[in-house]
Parts: structure tokens; C-alpha cells; sequence
């Protein structure tokens, strides 16, 4: 089975509809009555140095333009570390940048709109939602058809969260 988690940040509930959509989740987690200000959005270099930082792993879905293998994710270490808990899978992972789609190439200090993940493990979205608020405000997790949505603010920490993750 596939299925995906996506990330954007919490003022992405200013885009046409998505308040509504997001509203009709069946669960939903720190959403905001309304739409909180537009803050800088990442650059793909960001995003992947906090997602590292987190101890994440996963396939990149992208090229990172002119930068070396190490600007990747790592890729899984071995099944005994990912059940130690020690690192975590994120799955497939893909980036969205400012007016543009994902592509195979993106220019490492390009903006990130959404990350997406697809086949992750639940526990390592969590810690990547942390991560990514922690850099970049307030994000919105939500699934594909937003049976439930979770909204990480800064600072929160995924031990202090997972018992209300969805996931």
C-alpha cells in the first residue's frame, strides 16, 4: 500500500480552500482558527541539514543542482538501526519549491513550499515536522485526504507529541 504525508507550513491554510479542507479532518491537532503570517520559507539545504540533524534518512526524490552526494539524505543504514529508533525512514522524499513543482533538479537555495513523504515510517515524519518547525515556523502535517491533520509549533519535541500523533 502507498500512501504520503505532506508538510507545508502552517500559513499554507491561506491558500484557496485549505482552511476548509483541513477543518473537515476527522482529527486534527494545534490548527489555528485563522491564518497566521506568511514567515521565510527554507531553502532545500535547510530543509535536508535539519531533516539530517533530526536523524533522519530517506530517498531523495530530487537532485540538490550543483552540490556534492553528501548534500543528500542518507540513505537507510540497515534495518537493526531503524529498529533501534536511533535513525528513522522517511520514506520517499520529495521537495516543493516557491513556483515550482518537484522536479528532478532543484537549486539548493531555492524556498520550500512542501515536503512530501511517501512510504515513511509515522515516528520519523513526527521528528521531521520538529525539525522543520524548529527552522522554518509553525508546520502542517496533513495525509492525502486529510482524514487528520497535526499542526507542530516551534519548540515542540516529538517525545511530548507522539502520544497525540496520528500516525
Amino acid at each position: 500500500m502507498s500512501w504520503s504525508l505532506y508538510v507545508v507550513p502552517v500559513d499554507a491554510l491561506g491558500r484557496d480552500g485549505m482552511a476548509e479542507w483541513i477543518a473537515s479532518a476527522e482529527c486534527g491537532r494545534g490548527v489555528p482558527e485563522g491564518v497566521p503570517q506568511v514567515l521565510p520559507r527554507p531553502s532545500v539545504g535547510a530543509v535536508l541539514d535539519a531533516l539530517r540533524e533530526a536523524d533522519c534518512h530517506g530517498t531523495n526524490w530530487f537532485e540538490v543542482v550543483g552540490e556534492p552526494a553528501g548534500s543528500r539524505l542518507p540513505e537507510c543504514p540497515g534495518t537493526a538501526a531503524c529498529a533501534s529508533g536511533a535513525v528513522v525512514d522517511l520514506g520517499e522524499v520529495s521537495v516543493y519549491t516557491a513556483g515550482r513543482s518537484s522536479g528532478p533538479a532543484v537549486p539548493a537555495d531555492a524556498a520550500v513550499e512542501t515536503v512530501t513523504f511517501r512510504k515513511p515510517d509515522p515516528a520519523a515524519v513526527l521528528r521531521a515536522a520538529c525539525a522543520l518547525a524548529a527552522v522554518a515556523g509553525p508546520q502542517l502535517v496533513f495525509d492525502e485526504g486529510a482524514a487528520a491533520a497535526f499542526v507542530v509549533w516551534p519548540g515542540e519535541e516529538p517525545g511530548a507529541l507522539a502520544g497525540d500523533w496520528p500516525w
